[in-house]
């Protein structure tokens, strides 16, 4: 299971895809922080109660790599793979936790 998962974190195609897919996620999030309608009759709830999910997974994200870094080769690669998916899948959670929380008031 190790060295499948320091072979995912070694690939150097999966860090350009990552990269790739964070410009189009950070402009969503952007244009989300300030659309009229992610804010509630309080202000700016909806995004707050986003945050707090996306806050959570971050948490969880950045412990998983720290039990995991004794365990696989830490390389310059590595490291920036596995930083730009753990900023791709917090902001992935917080768009959809925003449109969710839209779609429910």
């Amino acid at each position: 299971m190790i060295e499948i998962i320091n072979g995912i974190f070694s690939n150097r195609m999966l860090f350009i895809v990552g990269v790739t897919y964070c410009v189009p996620i950070t402009i969503a999030l952007i244009i989300l922080f300030f659309v009229k309608s992610s804010r509630d009759e309080r202000g700016r709830a909806i995004i707050g109660k986003a945050s707090i999910i996306a806050m959570i997974v971050f948490i969880l994200l950045v412990n998983g790599f720290a039990k995991l870094s004794s365990h696989i080769n830490i390389n310059y690669l590595t490291t920036a793979n596995y930083v730009q998916w753990l900023y791709d899948i917090v902001l992935t959670v917080e768009v959809v936790a925003i449109l969710i929380y839209k779609r429910l008031e």
